[in-house]
């Protein structure tokens, strides 16, 4: 029973490695070429792209930080096709610590692929200094405060693309793009067109622990790979603090430049249809650790006839684009005894 046990965790640990020679679509000559200063070899198998997008495709990924991991990868490919008839951008390949880039024939710009980079170099920074993290009993899921039946185990033999957020490997993989990933700043117009909260930087499965303000794995992840991470990069799940019948404070991170969108929905007993808001602040230098949405623009007809409202807040770091959405709250509005003022 012992030596059954030792061949299925042998056979789990190899398992990463055997699936690498899963196809990459690449059976022709390259087209076009560049070996960084590090060794790498970019390559490309798309008439789209020469050696100057080569180069600075290369510019894109060192935008990543990093450390001694970057010498060991082999190689970046970009191909015009899809990946087995999927729409996915990109891959890792753990047995020849390559990436490969998918649809090279739509995309034609290098900042294109600039988070799918983020996220494949996150394989590759984990599979270097975490290589048991796609097991059960890691230590990094541990830190990480992650129970293990709540993520699917089987990738390697049943994968799933439903489950792609619940698998270890995408997950340590978009903990990377949020920590040490690729960064750009949010124009303040783009706050109240939304347009910065659609296309920020955000974890793929919101349902885990903000990894943004989990300081034991920060420290975790510094010591076993020596790369800091920026503390201008972490924010806090905002936290309700109070509420009355014309104001909603949040406990918030003491920083400058974010942005909030506070989404309300009030509601009615009965079937009543419900009304939608929408409440915007941005933190200045002397916005310390709350921000307060004032409700007096919202219709007190509104107000008067609800009930109950849910709330939820989008959250923006206009210095970074990285960002999240908490969960929804829901609120009694017959406990505020002025509601009808």
């Amino acid at each position: 029973m012992l030596k059954l046990r030792q061949f299925f965790i042998i056979l789990v640990l190899t398992f990463p490695i055997l699936i690498s020679f899963d196809s990459t679509g690449i059976n022709k000559k390259a087209i076009a070429s560049y070996q960084s200063p590090e060794g790498i070899q970019f390559l490309s198998y798309s008439e789209e792209w020469d050696q100057a997008k080569l180069i600075d495709l290369y510019q894109q990924l060192v935008k990543n930080k990093h450390g001694k991991e970057i010498y060991s990868l082999q190689e970046v490919s970009i191909i015009g096709g899809t990946h087995s008839s999927s729409f996915t951008k990109g891959s890792y390949h753990a047995l020849t610590s390559s990436i490969t880039l998918y649809q090279g024939d739509t995309y034609t710009n290098p900042t294109d692929y600039a988070e799918t980079l983020s996220h494949e170099y996150g394989h590759h920074f984990a599979y270097f200094y975490f290589p048991s993290h796609h097991l059960p009993f890691s230590k990094w899921l541990t830190v990480r405060g992650i129970e293990a039946p709540a993520l699917q185990w089987d990738a390697f033999w049943n994968y799933n693309e439903k489950f792609h957020a619940y698998y270890p490997q995408e997950i340590i993989a978009d903990d990377y793009v949020l920590l040490y990933g690729a960064t750009h700043k949010v124009e303040v117009d783009d706050v109240y067109s939304n347009e910065a909260f659609y296309l920020r930087t955000e974890h793929e499965n919101s349902q885990l622990p903000n990894v943004l303000e989990n300081s034991k794995l920060h420290s975790y992840l510094e010591e076993e790979s020596g790369i800091k991470i920026d503390e201008s990069r972490l924010l806090q799940l905002p936290k309700l603090a109070d509420w009355n019948h014309s104001t909603l404070s949040f406990q918030i991170s003491d920083k400058p430049n974010v942005a909030y969108r506070l989404n309300l929905e009030f509601h009615q007993s009965g079937d009543k249809a419900s009304d939608e808001w929408e409440l915007y602040e941005i933190t200045t230098d002397e916005t310390k650790n709350i921000v307060d949405f004032s409700l007096d623009g919202i219709d007190q007809e509104v107000l008067s006839a609800s009930d109950y409202m849910t709330a939820s807040i989008d959250v923006v770091d206009l210095s970074t684009s990285i960002g999240f959405e908490t969960e929804e709250i829901t609120l009694d509005l017959s406990k505020i005894s002025d509601k009808h003022m």
